[in-house]
Protein backbone atom coordinates (compact mmCIF):
# COMPACT_ATOMS: atom_id res chain seq x y z
CA UNK A 1 0.00 0.00 0.00
CA UNK A 2 1.31 3.78 -0.65
CA UNK A 3 1.61 5.37 2.76
CA UNK A 4 3.31 8.78 1.28
CA UNK A 5 2.55 11.65 3.79
CA UNK A 6 1.68 14.74 1.18
CA UNK A 7 1.61 18.00 2.16
CA UNK A 8 -0.91 20.57 0.24
CA UNK A 9 1.69 22.35 -1.84
CA UNK A 10 2.97 18.72 -3.04
CA UNK A 11 -0.79 17.95 -4.01
CA UNK A 12 -1.55 21.04 -5.92
CA UNK A 13 1.77 20.90 -8.33
CA UNK A 14 0.95 17.06 -8.40
CA UNK A 15 -2.35 17.91 -9.62
CA UNK A 16 -1.02 20.75 -12.11
CA UNK A 17 1.26 17.87 -13.48
CA UNK A 18 -1.53 15.66 -13.77
CA UNK A 19 -4.10 17.79 -15.43
CA UNK A 20 -1.35 18.76 -18.26
CA UNK A 21 -1.41 15.07 -19.29
CA UNK A 22 -3.06 14.40 -22.38
CA UNK A 23 -5.32 11.24 -23.07
CA UNK A 24 -3.65 8.08 -22.39
CA UNK A 25 -3.93 4.96 -20.07
CA UNK A 26 -3.18 5.44 -16.62
CA UNK A 27 -2.87 3.26 -13.60
CA UNK A 28 -4.08 5.14 -10.57
CA UNK A 29 -3.18 3.74 -7.11
CA UNK A 30 -4.76 5.52 -4.11
CA UNK A 31 -2.73 6.45 -0.60
CA UNK A 32 -2.48 3.63 2.01
CA UNK A 33 -4.73 5.42 4.67
CA UNK A 34 -2.32 4.33 7.40
CA UNK A 35 -4.44 5.65 9.99
CA UNK A 36 -8.08 3.93 8.93
CA UNK A 37 -9.98 2.07 6.08
CA UNK A 38 -11.58 3.44 3.29
CA UNK A 39 -13.99 0.11 3.66
CA UNK A 40 -15.04 -1.36 6.61
CA UNK A 41 -18.47 -3.15 6.11
CA UNK A 42 -19.25 -5.18 2.96
CA UNK A 43 -22.29 -2.29 2.56
CA UNK A 44 -19.41 0.15 2.31
CA UNK A 45 -17.44 -1.94 -0.44
CA UNK A 46 -20.75 -2.29 -2.21
CA UNK A 47 -21.08 1.15 -2.36
CA UNK A 48 -17.67 1.38 -3.17
CA UNK A 49 -18.17 -0.36 -6.35
CA UNK A 50 -21.32 1.43 -7.28
CA UNK A 51 -19.14 4.51 -7.10
CA UNK A 52 -17.02 3.19 -9.57
CA UNK A 53 -19.32 2.44 -12.06
CA UNK A 54 -20.64 6.17 -11.98
CA UNK A 55 -17.17 7.78 -12.48
CA UNK A 56 -17.54 6.26 -16.41
CA UNK A 57 -20.81 8.25 -16.40
CA UNK A 58 -19.77 11.62 -15.05
CA UNK A 59 -16.25 11.69 -16.84
CA UNK A 60 -15.23 10.93 -20.34
CA UNK A 61 -13.04 7.34 -19.08
CA UNK A 62 -13.04 4.08 -19.63
CA UNK A 63 -12.47 1.76 -16.95
CA UNK A 64 -10.50 -1.91 -17.86
CA UNK A 65 -9.65 -2.97 -14.31
CA UNK A 66 -9.79 -2.35 -10.42
CA UNK A 67 -9.09 -3.72 -7.38
CA UNK A 68 -11.02 -2.13 -3.81
CA UNK A 69 -8.48 -2.83 -0.50
CA UNK A 70 -9.29 -1.81 2.54
CA UNK A 71 -7.27 0.98 2.74
CA UNK A 72 -6.35 2.04 -1.16
CA UNK A 73 -8.11 1.14 -4.35
CA UNK A 74 -6.33 0.79 -7.95
CA UNK A 75 -7.82 1.25 -11.40
CA UNK A 76 -6.73 1.25 -15.07
CA UNK A 77 -8.44 3.35 -17.38
CA UNK A 78 -8.31 5.53 -20.15
CA UNK A 79 -9.00 9.40 -20.08
CA UNK A 80 -7.25 12.55 -20.28
CA UNK A 81 -4.99 13.39 -17.10
CA UNK A 82 -7.72 16.03 -15.69
CA UNK A 83 -10.63 13.39 -15.85
CA UNK A 84 -8.76 10.94 -13.89
CA UNK A 85 -7.89 13.85 -11.49
CA UNK A 86 -11.46 15.10 -11.44
CA UNK A 87 -12.66 11.61 -11.01
CA UNK A 88 -10.33 10.90 -7.63
CA UNK A 89 -11.65 14.25 -6.06
CA UNK A 90 -15.24 12.48 -6.85
CA UNK A 91 -14.79 8.93 -6.03
CA UNK A 92 -12.70 10.49 -2.75
CA UNK A 93 -15.63 12.67 -1.62
CA UNK A 94 -18.39 10.19 -2.44
CA UNK A 95 -16.36 7.72 -0.15
CA UNK A 96 -15.85 9.79 2.85
CA UNK A 97 -19.29 11.45 3.19
CA UNK A 98 -20.46 7.53 3.54
CA UNK A 99 -17.98 7.11 6.03
CA UNK A 100 -18.94 9.75 8.17
CA UNK A 101 -22.23 8.78 7.81
CA UNK A 102 -21.69 5.82 8.97
CA UNK A 103 -19.59 7.19 12.35
CA UNK A 104 -16.13 6.83 10.69
CA UNK A 105 -13.17 9.54 10.11
CA UNK A 106 -13.73 11.20 6.96
CA UNK A 107 -10.64 10.59 4.48
CA UNK A 108 -7.80 13.33 5.57
CA UNK A 109 -7.88 16.10 3.34
CA UNK A 110 -4.09 15.24 2.09
CA UNK A 111 -5.54 11.63 1.05
CA UNK A 112 -4.19 11.66 -2.22
CA UNK A 113 -2.76 8.93 -5.48
CA UNK A 114 -0.28 8.73 -8.16
CA UNK A 115 -1.07 8.59 -11.43
CA UNK A 116 1.16 6.54 -13.73
CA UNK A 117 0.95 6.76 -17.64
CA UNK A 118 0.68 3.19 -19.23
CA UNK A 119 3.23 3.53 -22.68
CA UNK A 120 3.21 0.24 -24.36
CA UNK A 121 1.11 -3.23 -24.19
CA UNK A 122 3.78 -5.07 -22.28
CA UNK A 123 3.55 -2.82 -19.47
CA UNK A 124 -0.34 -2.67 -19.60
CA UNK A 125 -0.31 -6.65 -19.74
CA UNK A 126 2.09 -6.32 -16.06
CA UNK A 127 -0.63 -3.13 -14.74
CA UNK A 128 -3.01 -5.82 -14.76
CA UNK A 129 -1.40 -8.58 -13.43
CA UNK A 130 -0.57 -6.36 -10.93
CA UNK A 131 -3.76 -4.93 -9.90
CA UNK A 132 -4.91 -8.52 -10.19
CA UNK A 133 -2.72 -9.62 -7.81
CA UNK A 134 -3.09 -7.54 -5.15
CA UNK A 135 -5.93 -9.07 -3.07
CA UNK A 136 -3.27 -12.18 -3.03
CA UNK A 137 -0.38 -9.88 -2.36
CA UNK A 138 -2.39 -8.78 0.69
CA UNK A 139 -3.79 -12.41 1.72
CA UNK A 140 -7.38 -11.51 1.18
CA UNK A 141 -8.53 -14.11 -1.71
CA UNK A 142 -7.44 -15.46 -4.96
CA UNK A 143 -7.75 -12.73 -7.57
CA UNK A 144 -10.77 -14.43 -9.17
CA UNK A 145 -12.57 -15.16 -5.89
CA UNK A 146 -12.46 -11.15 -4.82
CA UNK A 147 -15.79 -9.80 -4.98
CA UNK A 148 -14.63 -5.94 -4.58
CA UNK A 149 -13.30 -5.53 -7.99
CA UNK A 150 -12.85 -6.29 -11.58
CA UNK A 151 -10.97 -9.64 -11.51
CA UNK A 152 -13.48 -12.35 -11.42
CA UNK A 153 -14.62 -11.01 -14.62
CA UNK A 154 -11.53 -12.19 -16.11
CA UNK A 155 -11.91 -16.21 -17.82
CA UNK A 156 -14.67 -17.38 -15.17
CA UNK A 157 -18.13 -18.08 -15.58
CA UNK A 158 -19.15 -15.77 -12.33
CA UNK A 159 -19.36 -12.63 -14.28
CA UNK A 160 -21.84 -14.17 -16.76
CA UNK A 161 -24.04 -16.03 -14.27
CA UNK A 162 -24.04 -13.55 -11.52
CA UNK A 163 -26.80 -10.95 -11.92
CA UNK A 164 -28.58 -8.32 -10.22
CA UNK A 165 -31.58 -5.78 -10.61
CA UNK A 166 -31.42 -4.09 -14.05
CA UNK A 167 -31.73 0.00 -13.18
CA UNK A 168 -34.81 -0.49 -16.03
CA UNK A 169 -36.56 -2.67 -12.86
CA UNK A 170 -36.13 -0.27 -9.89
CA UNK A 171 -40.29 1.07 -9.89
CA UNK A 172 -39.12 4.76 -9.19
CA UNK A 173 -35.82 6.61 -9.92
CA UNK A 174 -36.08 8.24 -6.71
CA UNK A 175 -34.95 4.30 -5.70
CA UNK A 176 -32.10 4.32 -7.88
CA UNK A 177 -31.23 7.74 -6.87
CA UNK A 178 -31.16 6.44 -3.15
CA UNK A 179 -28.68 3.22 -4.36
CA UNK A 180 -26.19 5.32 -6.04
CA UNK A 181 -26.37 8.63 -4.10
CA UNK A 182 -26.58 10.43 -7.23
CA UNK A 183 -29.32 11.88 -9.94
CA UNK A 184 -27.05 10.69 -13.04
CA UNK A 185 -29.26 9.00 -15.42
CA UNK A 186 -28.28 5.41 -15.42
CA UNK A 187 -28.14 3.07 -18.34
CA UNK A 188 -30.75 0.86 -18.10
CA UNK A 189 -29.37 -2.50 -18.40
CA UNK A 190 -26.89 -1.46 -15.81
CA UNK A 191 -27.09 -4.51 -12.93
CA UNK A 192 -27.12 -3.41 -8.99
CA UNK A 193 -27.12 -6.87 -6.76
CA UNK A 194 -28.42 -6.23 -3.30
CA UNK A 195 -25.09 -7.22 -1.83
CA UNK A 196 -22.42 -6.55 -3.80
CA UNK A 197 -23.44 -3.10 -5.18
CA UNK A 198 -22.97 -2.22 -8.84
CA UNK A 199 -22.00 -5.16 -10.84
CA UNK A 200 -18.51 -4.89 -12.47
CA UNK A 201 -19.79 -6.13 -15.80
CA UNK A 202 -22.19 -3.37 -16.23
CA UNK A 203 -19.31 -0.40 -16.90
CA UNK A 204 -15.68 -2.61 -17.20
CA UNK A 205 -14.49 -2.75 -20.36
CA UNK A 206 -13.05 -6.47 -21.02
CA UNK A 207 -12.21 -6.26 -24.68
CA UNK A 208 -8.56 -4.52 -23.88
CA UNK A 209 -7.56 -7.65 -21.35
CA UNK A 210 -9.09 -10.25 -23.33
CA UNK A 211 -6.75 -8.56 -26.36
CA UNK A 212 -3.89 -9.24 -24.18
CA UNK A 213 -4.11 -12.17 -22.53
CA UNK A 214 -5.70 -14.67 -25.47
CA UNK A 215 -6.26 -17.24 -23.34
CA UNK A 216 -6.36 -18.11 -19.51
CA UNK A 217 -2.97 -20.43 -19.03
CA UNK A 218 -1.02 -17.28 -20.00
CA UNK A 219 -3.20 -15.17 -17.88
CA UNK A 220 -2.66 -17.25 -15.07
CA UNK A 221 1.24 -18.19 -15.52
CA UNK A 222 1.91 -14.64 -15.40
CA UNK A 223 -0.15 -13.79 -12.53
CA UNK A 224 2.34 -15.63 -10.35
CA UNK A 225 5.53 -15.44 -12.38
CA UNK A 226 6.03 -11.90 -12.98
CA UNK A 227 8.57 -11.32 -9.99
CA UNK A 228 10.63 -9.19 -10.97
CA UNK A 229 7.97 -7.07 -12.69
CA UNK A 230 6.33 -6.66 -9.80
CA UNK A 231 8.86 -5.52 -7.73
CA UNK A 232 9.31 -2.88 -10.35
CA UNK A 233 6.14 -1.93 -10.49
CA UNK A 234 5.85 -2.26 -6.86
CA UNK A 235 8.65 0.28 -6.36
CA UNK A 236 7.15 2.97 -8.82
CA UNK A 237 4.09 3.24 -7.40
CA UNK A 238 5.28 3.15 -3.73
CA UNK A 239 4.01 -0.48 -3.02
CA UNK A 240 6.09 -3.11 -1.41
CA UNK A 241 5.47 -6.61 -2.59
CA UNK A 242 5.58 -9.61 -0.73
CA UNK A 243 6.30 -13.02 -1.68
CA UNK A 244 5.62 -16.08 -0.52
CA UNK A 245 8.27 -18.27 0.71
CA UNK A 246 7.42 -20.83 -1.97
CA UNK A 247 7.47 -18.14 -4.30
CA UNK A 248 10.80 -17.20 -2.85
CA UNK A 249 11.97 -20.54 -3.43
CA UNK A 250 11.09 -20.48 -7.38
CA UNK A 251 12.56 -17.38 -8.02
CA UNK A 252 16.28 -18.87 -6.54
CA UNK A 253 15.68 -21.78 -8.67
CA UNK A 254 15.31 -19.53 -11.74
CA UNK A 255 18.86 -17.76 -10.57
CA UNK A 256 20.42 -20.31 -10.42
CA UNK A 257 19.46 -22.15 -13.29
CA UNK A 258 20.05 -18.32 -15.04
CA UNK A 259 23.90 -18.29 -13.76
CA UNK A 260 24.97 -22.01 -13.42
CA UNK A 261 22.88 -24.12 -15.60
CA UNK A 262 22.99 -27.83 -14.61
CA UNK A 263 23.80 -27.20 -10.67
CA UNK A 264 21.40 -26.64 -7.63
CA UNK A 265 21.66 -24.36 -4.57
CA UNK A 266 23.80 -26.95 -2.52
CA UNK A 267 26.48 -27.49 -5.60
CA UNK A 268 26.95 -23.80 -5.06
CA UNK A 269 30.17 -22.26 -3.77
CA UNK A 270 30.31 -18.96 -1.52
CA UNK A 271 31.96 -17.59 -4.60
CA UNK A 272 28.64 -18.59 -6.65
CA UNK A 273 26.17 -17.94 -4.10
CA UNK A 274 28.02 -14.08 -3.34
CA UNK A 275 26.66 -13.68 -6.96
CA UNK A 276 23.08 -14.62 -6.01
CA UNK A 277 23.05 -12.89 -3.16
CA UNK A 278 23.25 -9.47 -4.91
CA UNK A 279 21.16 -10.93 -7.85
CA UNK A 280 18.05 -11.68 -5.20
CA UNK A 281 18.83 -8.30 -3.16
CA UNK A 282 18.37 -6.29 -6.01
CA UNK A 283 16.11 -7.29 -8.22
CA UNK A 284 13.82 -8.62 -6.32
CA UNK A 285 14.04 -6.86 -2.93
CA UNK A 286 14.71 -10.11 -0.53
CA UNK A 287 15.84 -9.49 2.86
CA UNK A 288 19.16 -10.73 3.99
CA UNK A 289 17.11 -13.52 6.23
CA UNK A 290 14.93 -14.40 3.48
CA UNK A 291 18.25 -15.08 1.24
CA UNK A 292 19.51 -16.89 3.95
CA UNK A 293 17.15 -19.17 4.00
CA UNK A 294 16.69 -19.39 0.23
CA UNK A 295 20.60 -20.37 -0.23
CA UNK A 296 21.14 -22.23 3.13
CA UNK A 297 24.01 -19.66 4.68
CA UNK A 298 24.20 -17.83 7.42
CA UNK A 299 22.64 -14.15 7.48
CA UNK A 300 25.82 -12.51 8.49
CA UNK A 301 27.55 -13.95 5.16
CA UNK A 302 24.85 -12.35 3.36
CA UNK A 303 25.21 -9.03 4.57
CA UNK A 304 29.53 -9.80 4.16
CA UNK A 305 28.44 -9.86 0.41
CA UNK A 306 25.65 -7.06 0.56
CA UNK A 307 28.09 -4.72 1.54
CA UNK A 308 31.01 -5.87 0.86
CA UNK A 309 33.09 -3.85 -1.70
CA UNK A 310 34.52 -6.31 -3.95
CA UNK A 311 30.97 -7.65 -5.40
CA UNK A 312 29.56 -3.71 -4.92
CA UNK A 313 31.70 -4.23 -8.23
CA UNK A 314 30.59 -7.12 -9.45
CA UNK A 315 27.01 -6.41 -8.47
CA UNK A 316 25.90 -5.51 -12.78
CA UNK A 317 27.81 -8.33 -13.59
CA UNK A 318 26.02 -10.81 -11.40
CA UNK A 319 22.51 -9.51 -12.62
CA UNK A 320 23.12 -9.02 -16.04
CA UNK A 321 20.83 -11.63 -18.07
CA UNK A 322 18.42 -11.70 -15.71
CA UNK A 323 14.92 -12.42 -17.36
CA UNK A 324 13.25 -8.88 -17.90
CA UNK A 325 10.44 -7.33 -20.42
CA UNK A 326 11.55 -4.89 -22.18
CA UNK A 327 8.12 -1.92 -21.89
CA UNK A 328 10.07 -0.43 -24.73
CA UNK A 329 9.75 -2.78 -27.40
CA UNK A 330 6.15 -3.05 -28.10
CA UNK A 331 3.51 -0.60 -28.36
CA UNK A 332 0.26 -0.24 -28.49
Amino acid sequence: MLLYVWDMNAIRKKRQEYQSWKKSYFHLSSDGWKEGKLFYTDEQYAYGMTIMGLLTLRFNLTIYDFTLMPNHFHILMSGTGAECVRAFDYYKKKISIRLQEDGFPPLPRNYFFKLTPIEDEEQMRIEFLYVDRNTLEKGLSLPGGYPWGATYLFYSFLGNYLQGKSASSFPKYTALEKVTGSRILIPPDWQFHPQLGLLPQSFVDKSLFRRLFPDPKTYLTRLVKEYEAFVKLGKRIGEEVVFSNEEITDIVQQQVQLHFPGKSVHSLTNEDKGRLVVALDSKYSLTPTQIADALFMREYLVKQFLFSKDYGKKKKDAIRGTPHYDYSSKNS
